[in-house]
């Protein structure tokens, strides 16, 4: 029978004084129900927006259950239902009174560097293609009765994505599938962004103060 390397013993040693412990979310939502929701902004046009809130509010929501939230739709929609023009502690005020929400989740979607593979239509009509893409997703949760920031984060991914049509500068984002086309992205931007609202794990061991 062979001997057993020191190194392994070492490491079998080490491993059994050490464990997995369990990290809460840094921060708690439940203190700050009810949550309103309004669609993220965007310069794109499309469902990409769409996609990337929905799959944001998943990803608040992973590890955090039973969160109640409204879905206001997207920010005109909100203005205009309670009789504003631009959020501001105003604004907040007011969607607190009509939506009952004690804060708010907003965001914006910028898209960049769109670098495309071209698909032409018949009589150079349309352009479909699929494009590398960065975007960059900005959020903030805010306090409606006062119109404070309570939290913010940003996260920048980069992922080919499907479903693009552009005419002249301008780029609409659009597909039958989302999942398909967006899912990637969408899932390396809400990931970066929603980490304060999901569990971690760290390896402790015995023999560490």
């Amino acid at each position: 029978m062979k001997p057993i390397p020191l190194a392994v013993c070492i490491a079998a040693l080490l491993l059994a004084g050490c464990a997995r412990i369990y990290v809460p979310p840094a921060i708690d939502l439940k203190p700050h129900e009810v949550i309103g929701l309004i669609e993220f902004k965007s310069d794109t046009k499309g469902d990409l927006t769409e996609y990337v809130t929905q799959k944001f509010m998943e990803s608040i929501t992973e590890d955090q259950d039973e969160l109640r939230i409204v879905e206001l739709g997207d920010e005109a929609t909100v203005l205009a239902a309670t009789n504003q023009t631009a959020l501001g502690p105003d604004a907040y005020g007011a969607i607190a009174d009509k939506y009952h929400v004690n804060t708010v989740f907003t965001g914006e979607l910028r898209v960049s560097d769109v670098r495309p593979s071209l698909s032409i239509g018949p009589g150079f009509s349309f352009a479909s293609f699929e494009a590398k893409v960065s975007a960059n997703l900005v959020a903030r949760l805010v306090q409606t009765a006062t119109g404070v920031t309570l939290w913010s984060n940003s996260g920048k991914a980069e992922h080919t994505v499907g479903g693009v049509t552009k005419a002249g500068s301008y780029f609409s984002f659009s597909a039958e599938d989302p999942e398909e086309a967006y899912g990637d992205l969408a899932h390396g931007l809400c990931y970066k962004v929603t980490r304060d609202f999901r569990h971690t794990w760290k390896h402790k061991c015995w023999c560490q103060k």
